[in-house]
């Protein structure tokens, strides 16, 4: 009898940790979802004749479309699509489905994407949505930046458009000494909204260019400063990463991901360089103060990732995730234990999750992110006429909700990996028991 429970149950517990689909190395929960996917981007067009006009006029250039950024407001997601090539005809969409297909809806709307127009939207890498339904819009003004000798018209700004009222609430320009037209990179954004009036909430901006700072901008006062520290910058061993068996030797690019500690007493911002491993903190309280000049004593730094990382983020809990792009892997980490070296793999996928990039929560626990062959884009080797997919929009239940929400995360109950852990412990004391 005790012979036959204990095969039971470790007949149980294989099945528990059986994989679900083998592509190379690959760790995939039954909580993870792919969303939606793509071999090339393509956009809600007025009618056939647009798109072919667009194609023929080459402001629709298919292959150097790409999706970034992404967040998710009231059932609906948003994707940017920057501009680092000609041919991107709009920068900033919402997901729809049409013939039966995703595709891409300019957002808020196609009068909003007009190239070389200073004001409306030029080229997005990023925004970020807080709890009032408020888009936050970083627009680098820049268009083609892969193009050093094409000329630059419009100026940095962030934007402010509420999602509900469907009407732009503010638009600031950055100065020219906080984000420059010729070489600004405003990459990441996250939301200080600790203060009760939504009037006294900050951004944190982080810019890509140079030797990289954070640019952070004051609501209430219509104001922004830049912040800088050699922390921002790229590290010397940061530029090379291999990716299933392809070496790749990147640009020096500095501080890219950033994430915001969850509301509370001595919130942090978290930030860290596309070519570099380190993670590093810096307290709010010294980033809001315009006049700060030395933010070196305040700097902390957190010991080295799984790999490089694009965008990072953190839940409510306290949970930093962020893309190993080395390991076409998601990684999770506990922020209460100080050292970034113990996070721990949450998905791996060699085929279907390389370059995963940007990340985002919804109200029902899920945590989304995108995976885009960013390192394929780059270097010209993408195949967008082949059978395999380059971009996809996924998703997985962790329980949590966006770092911008207090509370202790999403009710309900999901069998994912954390129900796994339980069931296995009970499993494994049923059967020491026997």
């Amino acid at each position: 009898m005790a012979a036959t429970a204990r095969s039971l149950t470790w007949a149980v517990l294989c099945a528990l940790c059986m994989p679900g689909r083998s592509d190379g190395a690959d760790l995939i929960s039954g909580d993870t979802v792919l969303v939606y996917e793509w071999t090339s981007i393509d956009y809600d067009w007025a009618s056939d004749d647009a798109r072919q006009l667009a194609l023929d006029d080459g402001s629709f250039a298919p292959i150097n479309n790409s999706i970034n950024g992404i967040k998710t407001y009231g059932g609906v997601v948003y994707l940017t699509v920057p501009r680092w090539r000609s041919g991107v005809p709009a920068t900033l969409t919402s997901v729809v489905m049409k013939g039966g297909r995703p595709v891409l809806r300019p957002f808020p709307s196609w009068e909003w994407q007009v190239v070389g127009n200073c004001s409306t939207i030029q080229y997005v890498q990023s925004m970020e949505i807080d709890r009032l339904g408020r888009m936050w819009i970083i627009d680098n003004g820049r268009l083609a930046v892969f193009d050093p000798n094409l000329p630059q018209v419009c100026a940095p700004k962030i934007l402010v458009y509420d999602i509900k009222k469907a009407e732009m609430v503010r638009v600031h320009t950055f100065p020219n000494d906080v984000a420059s037209n010729s070489t600004a990179f405003l990459n990441d954004i996250v939301i200080d909204a600790s203060a009760d009036d939504s009037d006294e909430w900050f951004a944190y901006i982080s810019d890509s260019s140079r030797a990289g700072g954070i640019v952070v901008y004051d609501y209430k006062q219509d104001r922004s400063h830049r912040v800088t520290h050699p922390s921002m910058t790229a590290a010397p061993d940061g530029r090379r990463m291999t990716i299933n068996g392809r070496n790749y030797t990147f640009p020096p690019v500095p501080v890219n991901g950033v994430a915001l500690s969850p509301i509370g007493e001595n919130m942090k911002l978290y930030y860290c360089a596309l070519a570099g491993y380190n993670l590093y903190t810096l307290p709010t309280s010294l980033l809001k103060q315009p006049t700060v000049t030395d933010v070196g004593a305040s700097v902390k730094d957190l010991g080295r990732k799984a790999s490089q990382s694009d965008g990072i983020a953190i839940s409510n809990k306290g949970t930093l995730y962020y893309g190993a792009l080395q390991l076409n892997a998601v990684y999770r980490w506990d922020t209460s234990s100080q050292d970034v070296s113990s996070s721990s793999p949450l998905l791996i996928s060699d085929v279907r999750m390389q370059w995963p990039n940007a990340f985002a929560f919804d109200d029902e626990g899920y945590l989304w992110f995108v995976s885009n062959k960013l390192q394929q884009y780059l270097f010209n080797e993408l195949n967008i006429t082949g059978p395999e997919p380059n971009f996809r929009v996924w998703k997985i239940y962790v329980g949590e909700k966006s770092y911008m929400y207090k509370g202790s995360g999403a009710s309900g109950l999901r069998f994912g990996w954390g129900m796994l852990v339980a069931v296995v412990s009970v499993l494994y004391a049923i059967m020491s028991y026997i």
